[in-house]
């Protein structure tokens, strides 16, 4: 099997697992703000520590969707010359622009790494409810990190074509 055909298989199945959890996360943020907005309205009470939870939950689901987005080269990109440039250039420019991407994934994956440790040593936590912090920005690490051989991958593999039709999951 080729590179192209191991990274095909292996993209599918853990870009749902990821999508999966995303989904999730953003449920669990959408029932926790439903409860707080109808225990607020009807009892006049707020859940204590509700915005530190979603905090912490909207940090994990921005960064699962990291490795997702890049596994769909979906990244804001602007194409506005890419009928103008020659064949052999657009691959220059492919090479050249995911190249850039991947070492500043591979920058942003080892600064959060870098502060996770920080937080870590700080035993940093939230607030009101003491919840750790250095977990949450190794996950954060670790996703951004996900994204780099994907970008990487990129180089030398041209992403999957879009369509007009979104991917179903």
């Amino acid at each position: 099997m080729t590179f192209a055909e191991n990274y095909a298989r292996f993209r599918k199945p853990a870009g749902r697992a990821l999508a999966l959890f995303a989904a999730v996360t953003l449920f669990v943020i959408m029932w926790l703000t439903v409860i707080d907005v109808v225990t607020r309205g009807v009892f006049n009470i707020s859940i204590v520590g509700l915005f530190e939870v979603v905090e912490i939950l909207m940090g994990i689901l921005v960064f699962a969707g990291v490795p997702i987005i890049t596994a769909n080269d979906g990244h804001v990109s602007v194409t506005l010359l890419d009928n103008v440039i020659p064949p052999f250039w657009r691959v220059v420019q492919r090479v050249a622009v995911n190249s850039v991407c991947t070492v500043i994934l591979a920058i942003f994956a080892w600064r959060l790494w870098d502060v996770a440790g920080k937080l870590a040593g700080y035993n940093d936590v939230t607030l009101f409810l003491n919840v750790p912090l250095a977990p949450v920005a190794y996950f954060m690490a670790v996703m951004t990190a996900l994204s780099v051989p994907i970008q990487g991958a990129y180089i030398l593999v041209p992403p999957p074509e879009h369509d007009d039709q979104p991917e179903s999951i």
